[in-house]
């Protein structure tokens, strides 16, 4: 039992997070690593709102064949693989933050792999035009 006591400390004064996420770490979907990588995202910023960038982004991952590893529309992000002329199993993920009261909105691209940061950034800022609309 006394065990059992300082197992619970433990996982309490480590925080929630720590907690919440090695579960996710485990099993290949936490986002931690392109959340931290977001200092050196590539970005643009865009006349719409988060939700229609989302469903553009989508589409334009659709579009270009790169699988969504993960999405979260409430939280805005999308996570993609299959990025060409990188490995697999590669993320880059697409941030959306909103701007100017929901006005505008601001994507970024990060990834651990700048090759790839580079290939998708290029590749959907050159298919957004300014309203969001996938060119």
């Amino acid at each position: 039992m006394r065990y059992v006591s300082l197992f619970v400390v433990c996982v309490l004064l480590a925080g929630c997070a720590s907690v919440l996420d090695s579960p996710r770490s485990l099993l290949g979907v936490s986002t931690r690593d392109l959340e931290l990588r977001r200092s050196h995202a590539v970005y643009k910023t865009l006349s719409c709102s988060a939700t229609d960038a989302f469903d553009a982004a989508e589409a334009f991952a659709m579009a270009n064949k790169y699988l969504v590893f993960r999405k979260d529309r409430a939280g805005l992000f999308l996570v993609l693989m299959h990025i060409p002329g990188a490995v697999d199993t590669t993320e880059v993920g697409v941030f959306l933050v909103p701007l100017d009261e929901g006005r505008s909105v601001r994507i970024e691209v990060s990834s651990r792999s700048s090759f790839a940061r580079r290939v998708v950034a290029q590749t959907l800022f050159a298919d957004f035009a300014d309203d969001c609309q996938v060119r």
